[in-house]
């Protein structure tokens, strides 16, 4: 696949306007790239890194539909593109953790699909938040809204993409306005804002204490008379003398009947602890975040953390795993394909707990005619056994169809 396929700019710039509807939405831009972002706060960087690794780590399979149940479909390319490579320069992991990094941040996370000659999903390359632009248009067939996607490249020229040409991932609704359900909102910049704001000027606080040698402001009494020159000139030097971290512990030398008032509150005073531990839990309460997997562990046992993990993953990270899934069968699988074919997540990771649980869920499945012996020692990374292919029961483990049948006794005696 050359560049020009692959992006097809030459194209796509001259073309954009015959393709679509030029009577568009007035969409103004709602996101604000500049200043501080939410994500240099270390609290919403923990949330957010917990979140992507959490869903990155877990494999996204493809599966085809089968007697009731379902297999991987590892014949189609789909199959190979979510569980190893979606493009050759990124693995899987490094690219859905890329994905849930720009939805929790930004609110949204494009990426432009790549097909091959016939017709078949090959390729998802990621594109850079800032450089897509979506809008409504009016398709002039149905008179219907649809969505499309201006894509400004690095060389500064722009090319328009339709609906099913990206990949698009959105965090929290937009609510109202012309936005309205075209794309995602940064829940920082959208709705929390003054939540953040309050975040990052605590921190900022703690900062400049500490560039000041963790000393309060002050003002100097004199009992002569100064002008503004040498009021500045004495501040100066004061400010060269004792301000800053290195300078703290210097003893101070004043002249003339100098005296030094400082205009202090210590952090207990400040409630700066306690502020701070505030933001951390209300930022992770808006991401849905269990404390102990930040490092709060005021309210964690030894006899509780397994269920906060499990708690996590059912109010946390599910979520986030349905909505890929579903928005991966909307815009990765073909309609003709989405009556056979299903994405789903192996959540197995997380949910088989300590090594010993682990190794009672298999045998109570095996007992129990719910899993064959080989499928179990599949789950273990074992290889398979001759005879382990069969469904066995708890009582004598024979196999299922001779159940109620004296034969397997008849056998062994």
């Amino acid at each position: 696949m050359n560049f020009r396929k692959l992006f097809g700019w030459a194209t796509r710039a001259q073309t954009s306007e015959q393709e679509i509807n030029t009577r568009l939405w007035r969409n103004e831009p709602f996101f604000n790239l500049g200043g501080s972002q939410p994500i240099s706060h270390h609290t919403v960087y923990s949330c957010i890194n917990v979140i992507a690794e959490g869903c990155a780590m877990l494999p996204f399979i493809l599966y085809r539909k089968q007697d009731g149940g379902r297999v991987p479909a590892i014949d189609h390319p789909l199959y190979d593109l979510l569980q190893y490579s979606p493009n050759p320069h990124m693995t899987a992991f490094q690219y859905m953790q890329l994905l849930f990094f720009e939805k929790l941040h930004y609110g949204d996370h494009f990426a432009l699909k790549v097909f091959d000659e016939a017709g078949r999903l090959v390729e998802l390359y990621p594109i850079e938040y800032a450089r897509v632009m979506p809008f409504w248009y009016l398709e002039q067939e149905t008179g219907l809204r649809r969505r499309a996607y201006r894509v400004t490249g690095f060389t500064g020229m722009q090319a328009v993409f339709l609906e099913d040409e990206i990949f698009h991932i959105q965090f929290k609704p937009i609510l109202s306005g012309d936005n309205y359900s075209l794309r995602g909102a940064s829940v920082w910049n959208q709705y929390q804002d003054k939540t953040i704001d309050a975040a990052n000027r605590a921190e900022d606080f703690v900062s400049n204490g500490f560039e000041n040698g963790v000393n309060m402001s002050g003002h100097i009494s004199i009992d002569a008379a100064l002008d503004a020159d040498k009021s500045a000139l004495i501040r100066k030097q004061m400010q060269e003398a004792y301000g800053g971290a290195d300078k703290n512990g210097v003893v101070g030398v004043f002249g003339h009947g100098a005296k030094f008032y400082p205009h202090s509150q210590t952090s207990k005073d400040g409630q700066i602890l306690e502020t701070r531990k505030y933001d951390r839990s209300v930022i992770a309460g808006i991401l849905r975040v269990s404390a102990h997997l930040i490092n709060d562990l005021e309210k964690a046992t030894f006899s509780n953390v397994e269920h906060l993990d499990l708690a996590h993953y059912k109010h946390c990270l599910l979520p986030h795993l349905i909505d890929l899934e579903q928005t991966g069968r909307k815009d990765l699988l073909e309609p003709d394909e989405r009556k056979q074919l299903e994405l789903g997540h192996d959540d197995s990771l997380l949910l088989r707990g300590d090594q010993k649980s682990f190794a009672e869920v298999l045998e109570k499945a095996v007992q129990n005619a719910q899993m064959t012996p080989n499928e179990a020692r599949e789950k273990r990374g074992l290889p398979p056994m001759a005879g382990g292919e069969k469904l066995f029961i708890n009582s004598a483990s024979i196999p299922i169809e001779m159940a109620g049948t004296n034969k397997g006794q008849a056998d062994d005696a």
